[in-house]
């Protein structure tokens, strides 16, 4: 049913910045993307020196007040904050019409914990400070996953069976926790570390992280 709407409706529209192998928020809406097999056209700026423009643009055109992205447009709707994105996305292609309070709660926790990696990797935050805070986070997601996962891999699949976007949203900061040197695969407990390589296996992640290796 997931395929058939899918098909049936306009192809997405998919608008960020161009941070290469770092996946930052809009890589979480593109992960979503892809796991899920839905076709979208991407368009990437540069952060130095298209982005200045682009969000003066948004602003004052009004087109996003909050002068942020990414922004999707799916069916003529311009979708904005990369959480209520997927959950739209899920909604309008027959993936999760009615919600899934196992991924809100995750994804209301990955909040902070992205918001606090940003703040280390690029904002001159305490390095070594946040480096234990990963340790002990990653362990409440290990506890939010035993508690409320309804899956054997996944917190909650969707009606294709794919992942939702709580694994969606954790998965893509774990890897770039991983790109930022601030955690190991290895270091993964174990429920997570499950949902990592079951994911990252995903042909069409796979395809997209493949092409992100340097050579």
């Amino acid at each position: 049913a997931a395929a058939a709407a899918a098909s049936s409706s306009s192809k997405i529209s998919f608008r960020y910045l161009d941070f290469g192998a770092i996946g930052g928020r809009g890589g979480v809406v593109r992960f979503f993307l892809l796991a899920h097999g839905l076709d979208f056209d991407e368009t990437l700026y540069n952060p130095a020196t298209e982005w200045p423009a682009v969000k003066k643009a948004l602003v004052e055109s009004g087109e996003n007040p909050a002068g942020t992205m990414p922004i999707v447009t799916i069916d003529g709707a311009q979708l904005t904050q990369h959480i209520a994105i997927m959950r739209e996305i899920a909604k309008r292609r027959g993936i999760s019409a009615s919600g899934d309070f196992a991924s809100d709660a995750v994804a209301d926790q990955y909040q902070a914990f992205r918001d606090a990696w940003v703040s280390a990797a690029f904002m001159g935050g305490d390095k070594a400070a946040f480096k234990k805070h990963v340790t002990e986070e990653l362990q409440v997601f290990e506890g939010l996953y035993a508690k409320y996962a309804t899956h054997d891999t996944y917190l909650a699949v969707g009606a294709d069976g794919k992942p939702l976007w709580g694994d969606v949203a954790l998965f893509a900061l774990i890897r770039d926790l991983m790109l930022t040197g601030f955690v190991d695969l290895i270091a993964l407990p174990p429920r997570l570390a499950k949902m990592v390589g079951a994911l990252a296996a995903d042909a069409a992640v796979a395809a997209w992280l493949a092409s992100k290796v340097k050579t």
